[in-house]
């Protein structure tokens, strides 16, 4: 029956069979609420289409082994969230060890003379870095307490 519309049970034994046109039919009826879904969770475009497409490779290697129990959307469904939770949680995880690393920069300067060139000062997110204080070799100030110019030498 060329017209017929097959169910997601009819498709999913295709897809069992390696019938990429029943993936293509698959994702034609389930992307955009799946992406609806991630994109939700994440509020990152860019990630929640990457979680969508891994869902449907998921299917594609999976769908021999699928659990009749459950219907094709609800599979879907819970292996996206699934899927976005790990992103999340991935992203959360990075967040946390920029945060260490600026922790431990912070911690690495404040056994370096803060008066050097080379001392970072950490404030938080928000702040604008201050430029580092310069200090010069003993005798490269002038009279006056001021650093010479180099020109002038």
């Amino acid at each position: 029956m060329p017209g017929a519309i097959l169910s997601d049970a009819d498709l999913l034994h295709r897809l069992s069979r390696r019938d990429s046109t029943a993936l293509i039919e698959v994702e034609r009826r389930h992307r955009s609420s799946l992406y609806a879904q991630v994109y939700g969770m994440l509020i990152d475009p860019t990630v929640a289409e990457r979680v969508v497409r891994e869902v449907f490779a998921q299917l594609w290697f999976a769908a021999e082994r699928f659990p009749l129990r459950r219907t094709l959307w609800a599979w879907l469904r819970d292996m996206a969230r699934e899927l976005a939770r790990a992103e999340r949680a991935l992203a959360e995880s990075s967040n946390q060890e920029d945060s260490s690393s600026i922790r431990r920069l912070s911690e690495a300067s404040t056994t370096a003379d803060p008066g050097t060139v080379g001392a970072v000062t950490v404030r938080g997110a928000d702040a604008c870095p201050e430029p580092p204080a310069v200090r010069y070799r003993k005798g490269e100030e002038g009279g006056d307490g001021g650093p010479r110019d180099a020109c002038a030498w």
